[in-house]
């Protein structure tokens, strides 16, 4: 059993490390449905006017419980 759980601990992170060598980050057509994101959780969002030409809308996820509200910014398009 401890094998397994090694292992499959293995192949979690593998799997992880090859998203981030892919580097290619998605960028969502529309904002998220509120409270569909975890907190502290972040996508990109195509601008929808908000922001300046070449950036992109970043989106935070919230915590209701807490009252922290999302949060929205302007960043350069991620690459």
């Amino acid at each position: 059993m401890k094998r397994y759980l090694i292992s499959l601990v293995a192949l979690l992170m593998l799997s992880n490390a090859r998203s981030l060598v892919a580097g290619q980050t998605e960028v969502l057509k529309e904002l998220p449905k509120n409270y569909t994101l975890s907190f502290e959780a972040i996508v990109y969002v195509e601008n929808d006017g908000r922001c300046k030409d070449e950036e992109e809308i970043k989106v935070t996820g919230e915590k209701k419980s807490d009252g922290i509200p999302r949060k929205y910014e302007c960043v350069k398009r991620p690459k």
